[in-house]
């Protein structure tokens, strides 16, 4: 390997180097936010090597083929980027998390510092499987995320403070996504198996240059195709492979949650952009239209079913599950220029709404649970603050916490596609793509399933802003959050509104790649 094939991967050494370093520092020495701090300055200097490869990748070096097994290029750079500054958001969110769970020395019954390598192992996976050039490396990223997910959420089990329901739930979504994950993973895997037998490579590049002789006539390869993207389906939460998604998502921590929302799923469609523009997959009538199907089928369940839900966490995964068959309407354009940039615009779009939405609920629950545990909160209050992921405990939330209540509206607002978000921007990019592909009964789907999503987004929004006499007449009852997750809800607020005001900014980092 040449040392501009080593530079190039920067950002997985620098990953996989700051998981050497937290596990020999935890050996040595316990600490929260020592391993914190590890934790975030190994993610900005990845975040920096990022930067450093893309400025490299000039004139007529667009990509760098690292062996046969990774291709680095601008995009999938900008997708790294993207992850590893969603990476530095759910760490925060997990200290949070994990803080109240730990004695004042801070030495924890449930070691906190066991997340955090586990996250770092997550974001390997994920720039492993954005820069896969190979199903080989498709597959250890791939699992490399999965294997990572399991322990995080059974994280609360092994929390001793953790209550005995909560531990319940967050055994109980980690065997339900171990048993499903392994499903999928075996479907994918004999998919895989398939199209290597039809095709006699595993190399992208290779089974691109028999893609004529393939698709006329290799039934195998057809099958290998719609076996893996079923597998890829469910990692996407596409209906009717979506079942996983609110039971895992509600029995999780938060932060885990978060996790597999926006790394999970906005790793799976990196690979995608780059698996379908390489083997020109956009050709085939039958995979196009499979997709169709399910991202309608996404849109409408997604959609429906969230009506229905009073948790908050239900609730935002329903909302996922609809706004990924969103995004799918924007892949099925092609390999457009237009078509990637919509893609990659919502999927900034959905992370940076969906992990406002996570954190905030996820703070707001932490909060509470402080005061349960300091003695804070009135008797009286504690019938509602025993479940702050119940929809009724965000009735009166402007007036008990303005600031939080503004933020969490503006994230819903986004998720509705309201205007001056970056959410709007993003439905508008849906929206475009769908009239120039002439995908009109997606394009149905699409406005179907946004007026069903406006309804529960503003009724929640209607609740926060009734008032609760019980707990606003209760100074106790006050929600106080901590300074990092203030500093992490105000950020993902800010940029939520300065890309919707002025998209042109991310359009045009979006355009150089």
């Amino acid at each position: 390997m040449s040392a501009q094939e080593l530079l190039a991967i920067l950002p997985l050494l620098i990953i996989s180097a700051g998981i050497v370093i937290l596990l020999l520092q935890v050996s040595f020495w316990r600490g929260h936010r020592g391993a914190l701090a590890t934790t975030i300055l190994t993610l900005l200097l990845a975040i920096i090597s990022c930067f450093w490869v893309t400025g490299n990748l000039l004139g007529d070096v667009s990509s760098i083929q690292v062996t046969a097994l990774l291709l680095v290029d601008h995009t999938s750079l900008f997708f790294c980027l993207l992850l590893f500054l969603t990476a530095v958001s759910i760490s925060i969110m997990g200290f949070n998390y994990l803080r109240l769970r730990c004695d004042p020395r801070g030495v924890s019954a449930s070691y906190p510092e066991e997340f955090y390598i586990l996250l770092l192992l997550a974001m390997l996976g994920a720039s492993t499987l954005i820069f896969a050039n190979h199903f080989a490396t498709f597959f250890l990223g791939l699992e490399l995320i999965s294997l990572a997910l399991y322990p995080m959420l059974g994280f609360a089990v092994t929390g001793e403070i953790s209550s005995k329901s909560e531990q319940l739930q967050s055994l109980e979504s980690a065997i339900k996504y171990l048993i499903l994950s392994a499903l999928s993973t075996a479907l994918g895997l004999f998919g895989i198996a398939l199209i290597y037998s039809a095709s006699g490579s595993l190399d992208f590049n290779a089974i691109a240059s028999r893609m004529t002789e393939l698709s006329q006539s290799s039934t195998l390869f057809a099958t290998g195709i719609t076996l893996l993207l079923i597998s890829v389906a469910f990692k996407l939460s596409l209906v009717p492979f979506h079942i996983w998604t609110p039971d895992v998502y509600q029995g999780a921590p938060t932060p885990t949650t978060a996790l597999i929302a926006t790394v999970g799923k906005g790793a799976v469609i990196g690979f995608l952009l780059r698996f379908f523009n390489t083997l020109d997959l956009f050709g085939s009538e039958v995979l196009i239209d499979m997709l169709a199907i399910a991202a309608i089928a996404s849109m409408l369940v997604g959609n429906l079913l969230a009506l229905m839900q009073a948790n908050i966490k239900r609730l935002l995964a329903y909302s996922s599950i609809s706004h990924i068959g969103y995004l799918i309407v924007a892949f099925l354009i092609g390999k457009s220029t237009f078509g990637t940039e919509a893609v990659i615009y919502y999927l900034v779009a959905y992370i940076v709404t969906t992990l406002g939405g996570f954190a905030v609920v996820g703070l707001v629950a932490d909060a509470t649970e402080e005061n349960i545990l300091s003695g804070k909160h009135p008797q009286e209050f504690l019938i509602d603050a025993k479940n702050p992921y119940h929809r009724e405990f965000y009735r009166g939330l402007l007036w008990r916490s303005p600031w939080l209540a503004s933020c969490f509206a503006a994230m819903l607002l986004s998720l509705a596609g309201i205007p001056l978000t970056i959410g709007f921007i993003g439905k508008f990019y849906v929206f475009t793509a769908g009239v120039e592909g002439q995908m009109w009964i997606l394009l149905g789907g699409v406005v179907v399933g946004s007026a069903l999503g406006l309804f529960y987004y503003l009724r929640l929004l209607l609740i926060m802003v009734q008032r609760n006499e019980t707990a606003e007449t209760n100074s106790n009852g006050t929600l106080v959050i901590a300074t990092s997750g203030q500093f992490l809800i105000a950020t993902l607020t800010g940029a939520l509104l300065l890309f919707g005001i002025f998209p042109q900014i991310l359009i045009n980092w979006i355009n150089a790649l």
